[in-house]
């Protein structure tokens, strides 16, 4: 990419997605599933505001909105540091390897390499979780008009959950710690597990009163 996601248009950014370089790729679409989620997230809450047949939600909403902006930003970045991780996984497996000290240096970039590439997918499960919150403290408590859009912006929010766990289960077979890569798979299964089931209960809590 030729610079941040935040900086290039959408356009760009999908013909960058649909090139045949593997950076940007499903790792960045995580980040950026999380920015469009959070991001409806605060305009529920922005639409809320200011109108007097919601007062009784305006603190709700103004916290729900001052706790949703910085992780839009959040997500962007991590969707900007996803494809600079993969950059730096492919710079390792390029350093030389004639020497057995060159070797050694060359896996331990390569290891330094992976668990970036494994931490960036973890913070977006991690952002996840705290945009999820925010999300479920809004439903019943903002402008009714735009529940479809806060359902929405669940939906957004598992998708990248789910997405960053596929990069994390990518990464693991090359931790050469292998007690560390079976941690990590515990505690991030487990938090995607509990992610997802809230995304889902609110995503069909409001469908369900959008049928009724």
């Amino acid at each position: 990419m030729e610079s941040g996601f935040s900086e290039r248009t959408l356009s760009a950014f999908l013909g960058d997605l649909g090139s045949n370089s593997p950076a940007p790729g499903g790792g960045a679409a995580a980040g950026v599933s999380g920015a469009l989620g959070a991001a409806l997230g605060k305009m529920v809450a922005e639409l809320t505001l200011g109108k007097q047949k919601y007062a009784a939600y305006s603190e709700t909403a103004q916290n729900a909105s001052e706790a949703l902006t910085p992780l839009i930003e959040r997500f962007s970045l991590l969707a900007d540091d996803d494809a600079k991780a993969y950059l730096g996984y492919r710079n390792a497996l390029a350093l030389p390897k004639a020497s057995e000290e060159e070797q050694l240096a060359r896996k331990a970039a390569m290891q330094i390499a992976i668990h970036y590439a494994t931490e960036v997918p973890c913070r977006v499960i991690a952002a996840g979780m705290e945009t999820i919150v925010i999300l479920e403290q809004l439903c019943g408590n903002s402008n009714p008009t735009c529940s479809g859009d806060l359902a929405a912006a669940a939906a957004e929010i598992a998708a990248a959950g789910k997405i960053a766990w596929l990069n994390v289960l990518a990464n693991l077979p090359y931790f050469s710690d292998r007690a560390e890569a079976q941690t990590i798979c515990a505690k991030q299964k487990a938090t995607l597990t509990a992610l997802c089931d809230r995304c889902e209960r609110l995503y069909d809590t409001i469908a369900a009163d959008l049928e009724a």
